[in-house]
């Protein structure tokens, strides 16, 4: 081989020594970091319905609405991710279910009364296992950083309505204006979301008589009129008819859904003709909270847009189970 031979391939094996590394480094930033979704929310509810909501994160498994929930529940492959929201008395939004603190962290009080200074001192873990010791309540800022850097979807219950304008400030404020669904029994919280921010889901929920009670018919003619009252076309019915429970269970199964247990099949108002006639009136439907092998079986089936669980990983294993077939 001549010298300017040699020269050129060594040249051209540098370059190549030179690329493998950086396409190495890329490929593993590519496979530590989320994908990039460019679809809006819309399309994305489309094209991956039902989205399998961790309802309060992974919670099964983690302490609920807190970081190692939503970690959880990410790397589980949830496609949303529910969660509460409060204010505490110096003007700091957390993630919290309770109106009182005592059943999950270490401390007492009324959320609404305490200082975030206090609750961010509190342990939010124990209750659920020793090693989440030293779980914090963590606020909506870090929470929707934290979804907003893994291009998760939030479906933000907002617990009181006078707290709206503060959360859709933070949803802008974090870039989640395009991620999130708002979800809420407050009418007004809804109303005035759909008023003043119109590109931003407001779900409005629904629970008991008269809208998930008697035929068809009667459920959706309730829920539509509720609904167009408020003008949302996302609802969130309360996927249950305990009423034709046998009156033997119903304790125990009203006791089981209230501590996100397992309630076992029960019986559906969200059946196929209800969740079809809403969707024929254009309504994209959240069922809520559904646990049980048999029900979520039968509300993917059903094309329900949103399910709402705590048994993550079950209700992704069926979910692929169904659409494969």
């Amino acid at each position: 081989m001549g010298t300017s031979k040699m020269a050129k391939s060594t040249n051209f094996q540098f370059i190549v020594w030179l690329i493998i590394p950086i396409f190495l480094i890329s490929s593993c930033d590519k496979e530590d970091s989320p994908e990039i979704r460019t679809e809006s929310l819309a399309e994305y509810i489309s094209q991956n319905s039902p989205l399998i909501t961790a309802h309060r994160g992974f919670a099964e498994v983690a302490p609920e609405n807190t970081m190692s929930a939503f970690e959880a529940a990410f790397h589980a492959g949830a496609d949303a991710c529910e969660f509460d929201v409060h204010m505490t008395l110096d003007g700091t939004l957390v993630v919290f279910h309770d109106d009182t603190i005592g059943r999950t962290t270490n401390g007492t009080g009324v959320l609404k009364e305490l200082t975030y200074d206090y609750l961010s001192t509190l342990d939010a873990g124990s209750w659920k296992d020793p090693k989440f010791a030293g779980e914090r309540i963590p606020t909506l800022h870090q929470t929707l950083t934290y979804f907003q850097e893994n291009n998760m979807v939030a479906v933000l219950e907002i617990k009181v309505a006078d707290i709206v304008d503060e959360i859709l400030e933070m949803l802008y404020a974090t870039k989640m204006d395009k991620r999130t669904v708002i979800i809420s029994f407050e009418e007004s919280a809804i109303s005035k979301i759909l008023s003043e921010k119109p590109d931003i889901p407001a779900l409005l929920l629904i629970y008991g008589s008269p809208y998930m009670t008697g035929s068809t018919q009667n459920k959706v003619d309730n829920i539509s009129q509720k609904a167009d009252e408020i003008g949302t076309k996302y609802v969130g019915p309360f996927s249950f008819q305990l009423e034709k429970l046998d009156p033997a269970l119903l304790s125990e199964a009203i006791h089981n859904l209230e501590n996100n247990i397992d309630p076992g099949e029960l019986p559906l108002a969200l059946d196929a003709e209800t969740v079809a006639a809403l969707h024929e009136r254009g309504y994209l439907i959240d069922a809520w909270t559904v646990d049980s092998e048999e029900n979520i079986r039968d509300l993917v089936t059903f094309n329900v847009d949103f399910l709402t669980t705590n048994y993550l990983e079950r209700a992704i294993r069926i979910k692929k189970e169904i659409q494969n077939k």
